[in-house]
């Protein structure tokens, strides 16, 4: 039997009823229940195939039961790119790590941070334990757990004698909705996923209940996903459930909260990172672990790390109380390239419109205002950890610098970019134009005394970035190329 569809599937038997199948092949993007009170029995040496591509997966909930008798199992598939770290966790029980011979299979250690090879092919896999796994395919690959697949109440011992890092995984044959499961004390509410595709080596994305356009992923778990949780004070068990399941998940996250928030992007070598400053009234200056996540750092040479500060913590959602008392916050960035790196506030309109917000770059004793201008473009040296500031009040010198900074038209037509100087008074030394595109590099820059100066510029379609940097003052435009 095999079953195809995009929709959700529910196996409606009678209370008490029993569905026998010698085999069961459900296709990716298929979801699959098993109703109260009914049994799935896969019998006679058939099997459960749950299939994985990269389109999405099958997805199994039994608020019933599935019996595996005669030789049938569950063989659960998970894909994976090839070339890359995954994080993964078993979604069946009596799963050995010889499953993966022949790749890299790894344990990691709470309180060392560290990852260990797996070497024997009979480790079990413990259920709801995450792995990380390097597959040595050229191409990507589809693994396949075989065993009983997991359900009802699964448990792991988290420890705080390190870091507090543990990496935990999805024990389920279906989606794990992390805002249905009961966060314990001691725990961050937070969780962190590897993406390998972020950069050459891949990137964590993080989620907070509440944190609306300030998370970078969702609240779902995909099957087969290994992922980290952070203990913040002490150790305890985390469990989840039944209840804690789902079918399918959103594409994108979108926000229903209302919190004040800067969202502040950084753009370099076509990949995006972000960080975010909140106000909430019931956060405190320390970390929090119901509204603050600390920002973990990949080894990818080309991915930007923006961050904020707390007590001495890289942040990436840094949560306060209020703007009073904390009207100058920190953001520091680094990379591992060289090169011309943008930034890109939003979310301003949420915080109350008496608020000024103003960057600082520090090294260049450059200030700019974030309302009037959102993006700004700079050069960076790898290794060097380049320090910015956040101002949320008025800076001596800054309201003076913005009322003097002179205005410019862009318009981009028929491959000339014309930037027209609107200013009554007469040019004191050049302007310095440049045009950067969404990766954050340069592709051009001129110095110009004119009112209107015409560049020819032969950029793809698109959407461009102009910075005119005149009189110590910062005037940015976007453009788009027909």
């Amino acid at each position: 039997m095999k079953i195809k569809t995009v929709l959700l599937i529910t196996m409606f038997v009678a209370a008490g009823s029993l569905l026998s199948a010698q085999g069961l092949k459900v296709e990716p993007g298929t979801c699959i229940k098993v109703e109260t009170g009914t049994t799935l029995n896969i019998s006679g040496g058939g099997n459960l195939f749950l299939e994985s591509d990269a389109t999405g997966d099958a997805s199994l909930i039994d608020l019933g039961s599935v019996s595996y008798t005669e030789g049938g199992e569950a063989r659960v598939e998970r894909y994976l790119t090839n070339g890359k770290w995954h994080m993964i966790s078993s979604p069946v029980s009596e799963a050995v790590s010889g499953m993966f011979k022949g790749n890299y299979l790894q344990y990691h250690t709470e309180s060392t941070n560290l990852y260990t090879d797996i070497i024997p092919v009979n480790t079990p896999l413990n259920i709801m334990q995450g792995y990380a796994l390097w597959t040595v395919d050229a191409q990507p690959t589809t693994e396949l757990f075989t065993g009983t697949s997991n359900t009802r109440d699964q448990s792991f011992n988290f420890t705080k004698s390190g870091l507090g890092w543990n990496l935990v995984g999805n024990p389920y044959p279906s989606v794990l909705d992390w805002d249905k499961v009961a966060k314990p004390a001691h725990l961050s509410t937070a969780i962190w996923l590897f993406d390998p595709t972020m950069g050459e080596n891949g990137d964590y994305k993080y989620y907070i209940s509440g944190g609306g356009v300030s998370n970078t992923t969702t609240q779902f778990i995909p099957s087969g996903q290994g992922f980290f949780v952070r203990a913040s004070g002490g150790a305890g068990t985390l469990t989840f459930d039944n209840s804690d399941r789902t079918h399918g998940g959103q594409l994108f996250y979108k926000a229903t909260q209302s919190n004040q928030m800067l969202v502040l992007k950084a753009t370099g070598n076509n990949i995006t990172t972000q960080t975010a400053i909140r106000f909430i009234y019931e956060a405190t200056p320390q970390i929090d672990r119901l509204f603050d996540v600390s920002k973990i750092i990949s080894n990818s040479n080309d991915v930007p790390n923006v961050y904020t500060k707390c007590q001495d913590e890289k942040m990436a959602i840094n949560t306060l109380p209020s703007v009073t008392g904390h009207e100058t916050v920190s953001v520091y960035f680094e990379a591992g390239m060289d090169g011309t790196y943008v930034f890109d506030a939003s979310e301003i309109e949420s915080l109350d419109p008496e608020v000024p917000v103003f960057l600082e770059d520090v090294a260049a004793d450059y200030f700019q205002n974030l309302r009037t201008n959102p993006q700004y473009g700079f050069a960076h040296t790898s290794g060097v950890v380049k320090q910015f500031n956040i101002h949320f009040k008025d800076v001596t010198g800054i309201d003076d610098v913005a009322a003097e900074a002179p205005a410019f038209q862009c318009l981009l037509n028929d491959g000339i970019l014309k930037v027209i100087f609107l200013g009554s008074s007469p040019f004191k030394e050049p302007a310095i134009i440049s045009i950067y595109n969404l990766a954050g590099q340069r592709l051009l820059s001129t110095e110009t005394s004119n009112m209107q100066t015409e560049i020819a510029f032969n950029g793809t379609a698109g959407l461009y970035l102009v910075h005119i940097r005149y009189n110590q003052s910062m005037y940015s435009a976007k453009v788009f190329n027909r």
